[in-house]
């Protein structure tokens, strides 16, 4: 996911040097956008920081304070749901991107991926900054059955917030507005908006399957995506 998202900010920045289409409904600005890259950036930089492992491995047991619904998904493991969930939130992702570039024909197209890519950024640098902050085990660290190898990586610790549910809310809402912008009277966007939304959740329920992530990580992460997914293309309206 970190790779990823690296890959998307390199591509926004790319896509910034390049002349803005005038059809676009949204305001670019370099004093605003350039700073919001640079902070996104700075949050995301935390992902490459090795956070310990949890404690109390190798034989954890779920603490007490685990709530019912989030000990419904323990005992989950499913290295294909991981897998999946790659794949279908890189599509999120950069499917958008062909797709606007077929609707718009080019005009503003640059612009509306500055802005997508920028929600994107946001998106994963709050989820980057909460993730060290609260080092969640996920479900799988409790599963002796899992590989210790795998209970001791990079994103066993980081359970909270779902990263993968975040970026998919994200980018899911983002190219959702953007189509309602450029056809604010079309039925489609009704089904544009749905369609993508469930896809959004199909990657949150994929990490659940998958045993790194509990009901209120993916929660919290829909919210967060979601409503950056919103309040970024949103803003470069004004």
């Amino acid at each position: 996911m970190t790779r990823w998202a690296a890959l998307f900010v390199l591509g926004g920045l790319s896509a910034a040097a390049s002349p803005v289409g005038a059809e676009s409904p949204y305001r670019l600005k370099l004093e605003v956008d350039a700073p919001l890259y640079g902070l996104g950036l700075a949050g995301l930089s935390l992902a490459f920081v090795e956070l310990p492992a949890a404690s109390c491995l190798p034989n954890c047991t779920p603490p007490d304070s685990l709530n019912a619904l989030d000990r419904l998904v323990l005992g989950n493991y499913s290295p294909t749901a991981h897998q999946t969930a790659d794949v279908v939130v890189m599509s999120l992702v950069l499917l958008p991107l062909a797709l606007n570039l077929i609707d718009s024909g080019g005009d503003g197209w640059i612009a509306d991926t500055i802005v997508h890519l920028e929600a994107v950024l946001l998106t994963q640098a709050v989820t980057q900054v909460v993730k060290a902050a609260v080092r969640r085990p996920a479900p799988i660290v409790y599963d002796a059955s899992v590989p210790l190898e795998e209970r001791q990586g990079a994103d066993a610790n980081r359970a909270f917030f779902s990263g993968h549910t975040s970026t998919a809310f994200a980018a899911a809402t983002s190219y959702a507005v953007t189509y309602w912008l450029r056809h604010p009277d079309d039925p489609w966007r009704w089904v544009v908006l749905v369609a993508a939304e469930a896809l959004a959740l199909g990657v949150g329920l994929l990490k659940i399957g998958a045993g790194y992530h509990y009901w209120t990580d993916i929660g919290a992460g829909a919210l967060v995506g979601s409503s950056l997914g919103l309040l970024v293309p949103l803003a470069h309206t004004f």
